[in-house]
């Protein structure tokens, strides 16, 4: 498994994301291994708690092409469109 690699803003928002979901959970993600920052945003794509959405959502704005793709290729895909547009949105406007 390859080696993710974020700037120093999207760390800062994935250690937010994390704080967050342990709130809510109590569950723990370990961010030094991939798997757990895998881990992490699965759960922070599925969570509905509104803190939790802004954090990921935060996290998400903070990616480059090439970070997207890794994390495609780790079957996290984060479509950047759906972030700013969310789906929920479209429907209710």
């Amino acid at each position: 498994m390859d080696t993710l690699i974020f700037s120093q803003a999207a760390v800062f928002h994935l250690q937010q994301l994390a704080n967050h979901l342990h709130y809510h959970t109590g569950t723990r993600h370990k961010l030094s291994t991939t798997q757990g920052i895998i881990n992490l945003l699965i759960a922070g794509a599925s969570s509905h708690a509104p803190d939790v959405k802004r954090c990921y959502t935060a996290f998400a704005m903070e990616l480059n092409e090439r970070q997207l793709n890794a994390l495609a290729g780790q079957g996290i895909h984060i479509d950047p469109s759906d972030i700013l547009h969310p789906k929920s949105a479209q429907q209710a406007g």
